[in-house]
């Protein structure tokens, strides 16, 4: 019989666990979207679409902002004991293939990710040679600027100059390029 109180009190600690894992994380994400949305006011309708965890208590949020079209935001937030708190950000134009900015600790470059049938992924080389692979943020809604989501590639504040002046280019399953993404003419934004 204690063989079976034991079996149950596991599972019932379990349940409350995952429960209460579950809570914490959509609670999280709730209180990054109301950082990131007080930053616009309440008449601003922002779509969090994607967090980027950088450190214990910093993250990097991407989120769209539907003033005059939709516009990619880039929050970086850090967490204190009274919760998250917006640092510092910066934005990308429908018009603008790429954008690089330091953001407190971290260089972070993000662009547009266009509609090409072949494509697999977006490669960063450096100058010296360093290749780097960006993480793809796929869009679930179509758009009138013919781009299917974003790319971005979050590096150290010391590695920012060499990442800024990196050439970008998406490439096939094949490692066939099939489009390099130019250098934008701005500095990179501090």
């Amino acid at each position: 019989m204690s063989k079976w109180k034991i079996i149950l009190g596991l599972v019932v600690m379990l349940s409350i666990g995952t429960f209460v894992v579950i809570t914490m994380t959509k609670d999280g994400v709730d209180k990054i979207e109301k950082a990131v949305g007080s930053v616009h006011g309440k008449y601003t309708s922002i779509e969090l679409i994607h967090i980027a965890k950088v450190a214990d208590n910093r993250v990097i949020a991407f989120h769209e902002v539907n003033q005059e079209g939709r516009k990619l935001m880039v929050a970086e937030l850090k967490k204190n004991l009274l919760g998250w708190n917006f640092e510092k950000g910066f934005s990308v134009s429908a018009r603008e293939e790429r954008r690089y900015s330091v953001l407190g600790e971290y260089a972070v470059m993000v662009g547009r990710m266009p509609y090409f049938d072949d494509f697999h992924e977006v490669k960063i080389e450096t100058a010296n040679g360093d290749v780097h692979t960006a993480t793809i943020i796929e869009s679930e809604k179509g758009n009138r600027y013919n781009y299917r989501g974003y790319w971005f590639y979050i590096a150290s504040k010391e590695e920012s100059e060499e990442i800024f002046s990196a050439s970008v280019y998406i490439v096939t399953e094949d490692g066939e390029v099939v489009e390099e993404i130019e250098k934008p003419d701005n500095e990179p934004l501090y």
